[in-house]
């Protein structure tokens, strides 16, 4: 319970701002992205909440991320955090003063144990800036409280503080004494690198998929290959922004994963703010280059990828059997996309094993988190329609669906249509073999326990895949 004191003379109240500063994010933005995963439909009253004030806007976001917000989980900053437990330690009163909202405020300060009294915007008043400057003045009188703040709008609280604290890297200009809490070397390569990482460009190899058309209809003219390789280009931009999305929204589990706590996003180490400017600056910059270069219909079907990767995001993902579904159809939109960029009609022989291929990544993606969390007390994966003694039952139908893919590839190489391309279309039947042990070994490792968590990652990284690959494409040769 957090109880109200006023400084006794003599003592010094330190006074802790909450966003950017307690924690690397800002509640605002972790209220907003608990409201879209929530209920996304209530973006639509944001500009009417926001008419009546920054106040009421975070009064409004806090009431949906109450129930959905795990405190203990935020990305707090270790050496405020300390200093403000050394100080209360020895009984110094320690306030959080906030502009975020009073009630997620309050949770924050329950949660820390340390603060004796919580002053924060109440659907009213917006506690920022000078606002909390005036406030804090009243409540304790001018230079009799300290203040520990992060960013140009905490001037004017630390010209009224007594010792102005600094936490994070902002360059602050105009207050004198500024001492900072810490510092941040090489916050800039930092940011950077974790921008890149949060784009995941190892994931564009699923966008090589644009590529199978052509080869597959022997079209190598330099006009196919300029289209094919914008259309890989433009679709991996716009995948990035849907990556960054689904982090976003998946942050709050993430951050109880003992291997994706570490992602930018739930780290701290990207603000959420620049997950969604990330998202805007891929996606048009994506639809840019795809309406610029490419036919239409291609644009219309990257359109429809990014609703779908949306609703994936949002709520397909949450939905046992159909989450596999959508990301197994979702590699043979790529296919599809080759082919319209490049204007070939795509065979459905190769949507067939594209899909059958794709379907069984996406179960062993699935089974790999359902066996890592089985191994724990957890019954259910969160963010996930699974429980973990469903494994048994994702490896049984993976394993089949790649199986499927086989069949459809030895029952392509009988028939009538492979006689157009290939003399010797037999010969393809010597892939199938090659691609059954790639298929069952994979999932072979997968079983043991031995196979990276992403099987995009642990496909490219594994040597027999190369192998495999350049068995195939030596069959294929061998059979014109």
């Amino acid at each position: 319970m957090i109880m109200k004191t006023v400084a006794t003379a003599g003592e010094r109240v330190l006074c802790v701002d909450l966003d950017g500063t307690l924690i690397v994010g800002d509640m605002l933005w972790e209220s907003l992205i608990a409201l879209v995963r929530r209920r996304p439909w209530a973006v639509l009253l944001l500009p009417l909440w926001l008419l009546r004030g920054r106040a009421h806007l975070k009064q409004q976001l806090a009431r949906t991320a109450a129930a959905d917000l795990d405190v203990a989980a935020l990305p707090y900053r270790d050496e405020v955090v300390s200093l403000i437990r050394r100080e209360f330690a020895r009984g110094r009163p320690v306030v959080l003063a906030t502009a975020s909202d009073v009630r997620l405020a309050s949770a924050v300060a329950n949660h820390l144990g340390v603060f004796s009294q919580v002053l924060a915007s109440d659907g009213t008043v917006n506690l920022k800036g000078r606002a909390k400057a005036a406030l804090l003045v009243k409540t304790f009188g001018a230079q009799c409280f300290d203040y520990i703040g992060d960013s140009p709008a905490d001037i004017p609280v630390w010209q009224s503080a007594a010792t102005p604290w600094l936490a994070g890297h902002a360059r602050i200009t105009g207050v004198a004494n500024l001492q900072a809490v810490h510092t941040e070397a090489g916050y800039g390569s930092e940011r950077g690198r974790m921008i890149v990482k949060a784009l995941r460009p190892h994931q564009w190899l699923k966008n090589l998929l644009v590529f199978i058309p052509a080869v597959a209809a022997h079209r190598f003219d330099p006009e196919t290959m300029v289209a094919v390789v914008c259309a890989f280009t433009a679709l991996s931009l716009c995948a990035s922004g849907g990556y960054v999305l689904n982090d976003l929204l998946d942050v709050a589990n993430d951050r109880r994963h003992p291997r994706k706590r570490h992602r930018p996003f739930a780290s701290g180490r990207l603000s959420i703010g620049v997950g969604i400017g990330l998202i805007g600056v891929t996606w048009l910059a994506g639809f840019g280059l795809a309406a610029a270069t490419l036919p239409l219909s291609f644009v219309l079907l990257a359109a429809g990828y990014l609703v779908t990767t949306a609703a994936y995001s949002t709520a397909l993902k949450r939905i046992a059997v159909l989450d596999v579904m959508v990301l197994a159809g979702l590699y043979v939109v790529r296919v599809l996309a080759g082919g319209l960029a490049a204007s070939i009609m795509v065979s459905s022989w190769l949507l067939a094993f594209t899909l059958f291929v794709s379907l069984s990544l996406a179960f062993l993606k699935r089974f790999i988190e359902v066996r890592a969390a089985s191994a724990s007390d957890a019954t259910h994966i969160p963010g996930r329609g699974y429980r973990t003694d469903d494994a048994g039952w994702l490896h049984s139908v993976g394993l089949t669906s790649a199986y499927l893919g086989v069949l459809v590839l030895a029952l392509y190489a009988n028939s009538t249509d492979v006689t157009r391309l290939y003399a010797h279309p037999e010969r393809l039947l010597l892939t199938c073999p090659v691609v059954l042990f790639w298929a069952t070994r994979t999932w072979f490792l997968a079983h043991r326990g031995e196979l990276h968590d992403d099987p995009v990652v642990a496909v490219a990284l594994d040597p027999v895949t190369y192998v495999v690959l350049g068995v195939a494409g030596l069959t294929v040769l061998a059979s014109f």
